[in-house]
């Protein structure tokens, strides 16, 4: 009798590469963390949050807005925000602004829903 794990040596498929996700707030607690909580779950993305106001936890830099294939931010005046201060990023096409606003708290399931209702679709396009 053989006893131990046995693994099996299966061909590589196709590896598709890890999309980074970046997800824009103001303060960087509540709606961008949610959507980083939800979406770093998921092996295909690798995800950030960040915030443009000074006292975010994680704020914005020109470096993360490189480092994003798609920027999702939650309102319109973030994506202002981002276009005026980094204009040197040229990063105005991966930016959507998912129309998302500010009364919603942490992981609320009211705002996951949202969340999903509104990236989802633009993920798998």
């Amino acid at each position: 009798m053989i006893s131990g794990i046995f693994y099996l040596n299966l061909p590589s498929t196709t590896h598709r590469e890890q999309m980074n996700l970046l997800f824009i707030c103001t303060i960087n607690r509540m709606r961008s963390c949610t959507a980083e909580t939800i979406y770093g779950t998921n092996p295909a993305y690798k995800v950030k949050s960040a915030g443009i106001a000074p006292n975010a936890p994680n704020q914005i830099t020109p470096e993360l807005l490189r480092w994003a294939d798609k920027i999702f931010v939650m309102e319109n005046l973030h994506r202002t925000f981002i276009l005026e201060k980094f204009p040197q990023t040229a990063i105005g096409n991966k930016i959507t602004v998912l129309g998302i606003p500010d009364f919603y708290y942490y992981m609320e399931p009211e705002l996951i829903d949202l969340l999903k209702a509104r990236i989802d679709p633009l993920l798998t396009s």
